[in-house]
């Protein structure tokens, strides 16, 4: 199988400074000049599946997608971003927050298969910050998922996600990477002999320089 990590296009919290960042921030108006071009550039890749992070940015760009995949989207709470649904300017300091409500994401997001895990408290359930050690085990489950559901498939699978997660994704590979991936990038996998290899990482060619931020 081939996989295809998406980061989330810009997003409010992207573009502002860590005071005034909120817990779960909507795209940008140059994130979604960002997903138009992704998604004219997802079109080739032949996709058969895509999962999505709950939150609101990574919602957003998954819908940006849609009409290039015409696939129906499953949002997956493995895959939200290190941390949780937090509000706060430091760690130490942050507060959780609910994430958004099953009923929420079906309102929004008509048509989404939704993780059964997603109540009306609210995907994080204002849980405590997720430490990295935390996200750790839940990357390595995150992986073992993978394996089992895709190994030996043909399928075409995109996670549509965040750029932390990414890297501790990679780095249950052995691939440790210090930069952290473009919004709208696209990082590509193949899973073969239950080994996942990293093919391409961190490809923004499909957007222009004006558009590139982290």
């Amino acid at each position: 199988m081939d996989l295809y990590l998406i980061r989330h296009s810009q997003s409010l919290n992207n573009a502002r400074s860590h005071a005034q960042r909120v817990e779960d921030p909507p795209l940008s108006k140059l994130g979604r000049e960002q997903g138009g071009y992704l998604a004219r550039h997802i079109v080739a890749l032949g996709l058969t599946r895509m999962m999505v992070s709950p939150f609101l940015r990574t919602l957003q760009t998954a819908e940006l997608l849609r009409p290039a995949t015409g696939l129906t989207h499953h949002v997956a709470v493995l895959l939200h971003e290190v941390g949780g649904c937090m509000w706060g300017p430091s760690p130490s300091e942050m507060v959780g927050r609910p994430g958004l409500t099953r009923s929420a994401i079906k309102s929004g997001f008509p048509g989404y298969e939704i993780d059964s895990r997603i109540d009306e408290w609210g995907w994080w359930q204002s849980r405590p910050y997720e430490m990295r050690e935390q996200a750790m085990v839940r990357t390595r489950e995150l992986l073992d998922w993978t394996y089992q559901c895709f190994a030996d498939t043909t399928e075409r699978v995109a996670y549509v996600m965040h750029g932390d997660i990414e890297r501790l994704f990679l780095e249950c590979l052995g691939v440790t990477v210090s930069t952290v991936p473009f919004n709208a990038s696209v990082t590509r996998l193949q899973l073969a002999s239950k080994l996942l290899h990293l093919e391409d990482f961190n490809n923004v060619r499909h957007l222009p320089p004006e558009l590139l931020t982290v």
